[in-house]
């Protein structure tokens, strides 16, 4: 979206009081998500009468879910740009804005984007830029389909983003060179589900990791959000023989009673997970296992919860979380009865963190001692460290970091190190 503006003369602003344009990029997916996208829309709309904003839009989740109602109760918006009709609505539209008759070699016009895991942004200002790159630029995300086709209970991503739909090989691969070229060492592959790629076009995602290892030089190639039916053999082989795929399997469970994961309509069952946790560990050694879960989903009792919490204490999950579950309008679960109140689904979740704090602390003091490969993200704020990075086991925003004492590196550098301390969910390099 921000290249679309970049390439009308748009310059990005980190300041959304000095846009001339906000876009609100919101989701929709939980009713605290839909209520930050509120909260965010009218706190862009009072700069449109104390500011500079002329044009406010709304895009994403919350716009494709809620814009023919929102449109009546959110004056203030401009335009509403849904997922499927994005590209269109905002090629119309930047002709629209006031302004456009600026000589674009000169542009003095500012757009502002307002999401939860954006915060301005740089270009390279070459001709042939697809995006906008986040900071780090060494780090970046490819996205390699879109929608869903797994119909869980809880989830209402099908019906705002539709079926599953993967993009073609040589399409992700002609982006992930470019990203390279701008910089990019650490290439993350996501998708509501990345396992299930290219099941509907007639390949596979061990495909086309292949195809990503052989052309191109991306050191770091991670991958986030598999479906635990979807790590099949072949992927695992192909991650463990490639140095440059990094064992982390982020592979959302959901819960581990049989009874709530057939509520939620979710496969495996209970011992499929154990055999799969058995399988990636003894197939891939070393791996990082993250896992998230949904707690007090409707008919989970006590006895239910019981079975979560002896799970996650067995199974020693590197990574993990939890989220107290959310009703959501037009989902299978929100008839579901019994129901723990929201209450009891908070105090489950902070039982379980508890739990979770000790065994992130005790995994990594085993490392104490230990070289690791880091990558640079970002100078650090803390005084008493020079720099902020992450291991392969260690995705961006959602995981710990490593917290380097000593040395000097470039930004996107992957470096050799020292572990010589750990907290609960961060440690330290020499």
């Amino acid at each position: 979206m921000l290249a679309l503006f970049a390439r009308s003369g748009f310059r990005v602003a980190d300041d959304p009081s000095l846009a001339d344009v906000i876009v609100v990029n919101a989701c929709a997916f939980i009713k605290e998500a839909t209520q930050e996208a509120i909260d965010t829309i009218l706190e862009m709309a009072e700069l449109k009468k104390i500011g500079r904003c002329a044009t406010l839009i709304v895009s994403g989740c919350f716009s494709q879910r809620y814009r023919d109602k929102a449109k009546w109760s959110l004056p203030e918006v401009d335009f509403w740009a849904g997922v499927d009709d994005w590209e269109d609505v905002m090629s119309q539209l930047i002709k629209k804005i006031p302004g456009d008759d600026i000589d674009t070699a000169n542009d003095n016009r500012h757009i502002d984007s307002q999401a939860s895991n954006i915060d301005g942004g740089v270009y390279n200002r070459r001709d042939d830029f697809r995006r906008i790159l986040s900071e780090p630029v060494s780090t970046q995300h490819i996205k390699i389909a879109e929608g869903c086709s797994h119909n869980c209970s809880f989830c209402v991503i099908p019906s705002i983003r539709g079926r599953f739909k993967s993009r073609g090989i040589d399409d992700v691969l002609q982006e992930a060179k470019w990203l390279y070229g701008q910089g990019a060492r650490e290439l993350i592959l996501v998708a509501q589900d990345t396992s299930f790629y290219g099941r509907d076009i007639g390949t596979s995602l061990t495909a086309l990791l292949e195809s990503l290892l052989k052309g191109t030089d991306f050191p770091w190639i991670r991958m986030m959000y598999l479906h635990p039916k979807f790590v099949d053999d072949d992927l695992l082989n192909a991650i463990a023989a490639e140095p440059r795929v990094c064992p982390y399997f982020d592979i959302p469970l959901q819960h581990i009673s049989d009874p709530v994961l057939t509520a939620m309509n979710r496969t495996p069952l209970s011992s499929g997970i154990y055999a799969l946790i058995e399988r990636i560990r003894k197939i891939v050694p070393g791996a990082t296992l993250r896992s998230s879960f949904i707690v007090g989903f409707p008919g989970e009792t006590e006895r239910e919860f019981g079975e979560l919490r002896d799970f996650i204490q067995t199974a020693s999950f590197d990574k993990l979380g939890l989220f107290p579950y959310s009703p959501e309008d037009g989902t299978a679960a929100r008839a579901m009865r019994p129901r723990p109140n929201a209450k009891t689904a908070q105090r489950r979740c902070a039982e379980l963190m508890s739990i979770q704090r000790d065994i992130s602390r005790s995994l990594l003091e085993t490392k104490v001692g230990a070289d690791a490969d880091v990558i640079i993200d970002r100078i650090s704020d803390d005084p008493d460290f020079n720099y902020e990075g992450r291991t392969t086991g260690d995705a961006p925003e959602v995981d710990g970091r490593v917290f380097v004492a000593s040395g000097c590196f470039e930004i996107g550098q992957i470096a050799r190190m020292r572990i010589v301390g750990a907290s609960d969910y961060d440690i330290f390099a020499g």
